[in-house]
Parts: C-alpha cells; structure tokens; sequence
C-alpha cells in the first residue's frame, strides 16, 4: 500500500488526489533494444525510485523521486512512452523533464499536470513557453498527450487536439545549414578523398601498413562521408548486410527506420564507390578472424562492432586528424546532402538519398544552394563557398629561403593548362612519386606545404580564374564536369590559404 506524506499546499494536495486515482502499475514492462536486437524488462516498476533503459549499448537512467508527489504519475507517463515511442525518445525525454523540473521547480510541472485545461494553457503560456528549452518543451508536450491518453487528472483523449495547439519556444532547427556553419569546405572534402585514397592504395600494395583500427576506421569514414548516414544507422549494420560481388562491387544495407519488429525495418542498399570497395573487401577479410580486435560489449553480428557514440568519436577524431578541423557526422550528413542540392539533384532524389521522413525537410538544402551565377563566382574563389572561414592547418608554412633549400624534386611546380606557376610551396612527398596533377592538387592535398607569402597564392588565384570561366562555359555551366570540380576545389583551396596567411599576419 502506498504511503502519502504530508502535504503542504493545494498543489500538493492536487497530486496526491491524483496519484491515489492511479490504476495499478504493471508488474513487467517490455521494450524492444534495436541495437542488441533484444527484448528488455523492467520489474517492481512500482517500489522503485529509478529504472534503467539499455540502449545503443548504454545504461540511460531515469531517477522518479526528482519528480517528488508526482514519481508515480511520472511512472504511468514513461509506460505510456515506452509503448508509443522508441527507447531513445522514452530516455531523452525523461531527461529534458528532469531539466524543467530543475530549471522551473516542481510547482510548475504539478501546475501542468493537475489544473484545469485552460489553467494549465495560461501557466504553459507564461512559464513553457517563454523559460523552458526547445527539448524541455518537447518532452512536457509529450507528457501532456500521455497524460491525456492515461485520462490523468483533468486532462483525457479529447484534449489532445488542444495540446498540439500549445506553442513552444522558437527555434530554426536548421540555423547551421542556413548559416553554412556545418559544411566542410571544399578543400577539406577533397583531403578527406585523398585520405581514403591512400588508404586505399596502402591496402592494395602492402595490406599489414594498415592495422586493423585504420582500416575499420576509413570504412567507416566512407559510409559517413559518401552517403550521410548517422552514427546510430552505422553502428547498426550487420556482417550480412554487406555483400560483394565477382565484379568487386560492394553493396551495403542500412536500417532506415526503427522498428520493434525487426521483420518491418526498412533498409536502404547504397553501392560503395569502385575505388573505395577494396577497403570493404579487406575489413570483412580481416572481420572473420578471431583476434579482431572490436569492443566486447557490442553485439557480434554488428560489422563494426562500435556503439553509436563510439562510432561519432572515430568521425570526430579521424575528421581532425586528416583536415586539421573536427566534424561531427551531422556535419558529414549536412555537407553530403549540400553537395547533391548544390550539383542540382531532384528534390525527391535527395531525399530518398538522406531517407528523410517527410520531402519538406530536404527543402532547406535547396533554400541555401546558390544560384548558376553564385556557383561560378564560388568556382572563382571570389567569395567564400561557406560561411566558416577555416584556419590554415598550417603550422606547415614555410618561407621562400626554407622552399629554396627544399631538393628540386620537393620545389612544385607546374604548367596547367598552359600557364606557368612555380613557387608557391613544397611538398612532403616529391612530384615524382606523386600520381596526381601537381599545383591543381596541391592546395587539396595534406603533404602541402604553402609559401607564406599571400601575394603568390593571390597570383595563382588570378591566373587560374579565366580557366574556370572558360570551362564553366564549355561545359555549359554543368557543375559535375570533372575538370571544373577539379579547378573549383583548387581555387578554394587558394583561397583558404590567402586568407589563413592574411588572418595569421593580422592584415584584411
């Protein structure tokens, strides 16, 4: 029998009348981890004062007694979650609740949950509304329809129309994308290409230069960067949803939607680019192997066998290692979707590319896709591509007298497309063992190493522009054309350059 304490106020009063009209909780609550692929149970719901939800191979607490005289409204509320939503939103919003209640007190949420329904819009009007974070806002509103399913105090089924009218705090859930703060550039795509291009070539000459970690790692940064997929989505696909083919084609499956019945999730196949499939080929090779090295605590079918957060670490980490700049796997999934809007992609395409719930949410990449026009005075480095103005990775300057003492083979220099351009960095490498087109790759490449000198960047800058237009209209402004890609990285990464240099010498 449940024990009342004293109660000091007519709120009070309010929730423990409520809490007394309460049904008996169940005795075993089930729900469905995606990411173990098993079914969990929650016991002695009713005497406990916290439960624990595993998901994505993480223990998410829930902590009742923060919710004071409401933990077994609160109790009645997650059982109604766990039977409506996915564990993550059951977690999520149980946290943000718990937020509220820290940030508003708990008068606030017993106000909610116990006045009348226009009292309850006037308290949501000046308190939700105007206090609460978007999240905070989102997990009360989705306390109150529970509260209208479960017929909780004043609040039933006919109320829900009503809560859906209830305004919270406005917020533009894509500022980033607008703002173009979540793009790489252009000149760290193309490090991050180069990077698994030399992973790439490493496997196929010498597989053992290349440890297990490295390997696992570089596919992972494939999927992330080639198709946009979220770490949870990454962290999911199994050994059997990978298949090769004699050709050496490399098919993936990945879920695009969460269901408790495993035999209803959709999955959606993307082939691997050609040149990128050998790393594929070699991680499953190597995947079968006992000594693998993985974390223990991750399902065995799962192919990289990295939780979710993990896998956004590898992302993060790897993305700084190769650009000099840490992105996230949002940013990846942004700046994937960007490109295809920008390369003028149908609209149902990307979607079904970003496997969007709705077609309105691709909207946003096509507001913030420049015009024919834009495209090419950003193919001429004349303003920046994206709003983020990136830093010079470049503690790997060197002055003229360091190039000068370079050897000759380390000293690059070139004649593209007919015109002559010399002394604008060294490289790591040497142009004779480099396999690509010296001074365009250059400003793309990791082994770069530039004059600190702008004025010569600048140069390059204007005598390569008139080469763009002139591709830019042989190819009829088709932004795919290989070379004008190529010239269009290149002068961004020109570009960055200068005006790394310029901001390092505090000069405009």
């Amino acid at each position: 029998m449940t024990v009342f304490p004293q109660v000091s106020s007519d709120l009070d009063t309010a929730i423990v009348a409520i809490t007394r009209t309460l049904p008996e909780l169940p005795t075993v609550v089930r729900y469905h981890d995606d990411f173990e692929d098993k079914t969990r149970s929650i016991k002695g719901l009713a005497d406990a004062s916290s439960v624990v939800i595993e998901i994505d191979g993480e223990r998410r607490q829930i902590h009742f007694a923060k919710f004071g005289l409401a933990a077994s409204i609160l109790k009645h509320v997650v059982v109604d979650w766990i039977s409506r939503f996915d564990p993550h939103s059951v977690a999520l919003n149980a946290k943000n609740l718990t937020f509220y209640v820290r940030d508003q007190g708990l008068n606030s949420l017993f106000t909610l949950v116990s006045a009348p329904v226009f009292e309850a819009r006037a308290h949501w009007d000046r308190i939700a509304r105007t206090k609460a974070t978007p999240p905070q806002a989102t997990a009360l509103r989705a306390l109150l329809h529970s509260l209208c399913n479960l017929s909780i105090g004043h609040w039933n089924p006919g109320c829900a129309p009503f809560v859906r009218t209830l305004k919270g705090p406005k917020v533009d859930k894509y500022r980033v994308v607008r703002t173009g703060d979540c793009f790489l550039p252009l000149d760290h795509q193309a490090q991050i290409v180069d990077y698994i291009d030399e992973v790439c070539a490493r496997v196929a000459q010498s597989p053992d230069t290349v440890t297990d970690t490295d390997l696992r790692d570089a596919c992972i940064l494939v999927i992330a960067f080639q198709y946009a997929f979220r770490p949870g989505q990454i962290a999911r696909i199994e050994i059997a949803d990978v298949r090769i083919f004699d050709t050496g084609a490399v098919h993936i499956a990945v879920v695009a939607a969460k269901q408790q019945d495993k035999r209803k999730r959709s999955r959606v196949t993307r082939r691997i680019k050609r040149e990128w499939g050998p790393l594929f080929i070699e991680f499953l090779r190597r995947r079968s192997s006992d000594d693998f090295s993985s974390n223990p605590k991750a399902p065995a079918h799962l192919l990289f066998r990295q939780t979710p957060a993990e896998i956004s670490q590898v992302l993060i980490g790897l993305t700084e290692a190769v650009t000099g700049e840490a992105w996230t796997a949002t940013d990846l999934r942004h700046t994937a979707a960007q490109r295809l809007a920008d390369a003028g992609v149908a609209h149902i395409s990307l979607s079904e590319f970003m496997v969007h719930a709705s077609y309105r949410t691709a909207n946003v990449y096509f507001d913030t896709s420049p015009t024919q026009a834009q495209r090419v005075n950003q193919a001429l480095a004349v303003s920046p591509i994206y709003a983020n103005v990136a830093q010079v990775a470049r503690t790997r300057t060197i002055d003229k007298e360091m190039l000068l003492r370079l050897p000759e083979d380390r000293q690059i220099g070139g004649v593209p497309h007919g015109i002559p351009i010399a002394g604008i960095g060294g490289c790591d490498l040497g142009q004779s063992l480099c396999t690509k087109n010296p001074v365009l790759s250059c400003y793309t490449c990791r082994r770069f190493m530039p004059v600190s000198e702008p004025d010569i960047h600048e140069q390059v800058l204007d005598q390569l522009r008139p080469v763009v237009l002139e591709f830019a209209n042989a190819s009829r402004n088709n932004e795919q054309s290989p070379a004008f890609v190529q010239l269009r990285s290149t002068l961004d990464g020109v570009r960055r350059v200068v005006e790394g240099l310029k901001a390092e010498r505090g000069t405009e």
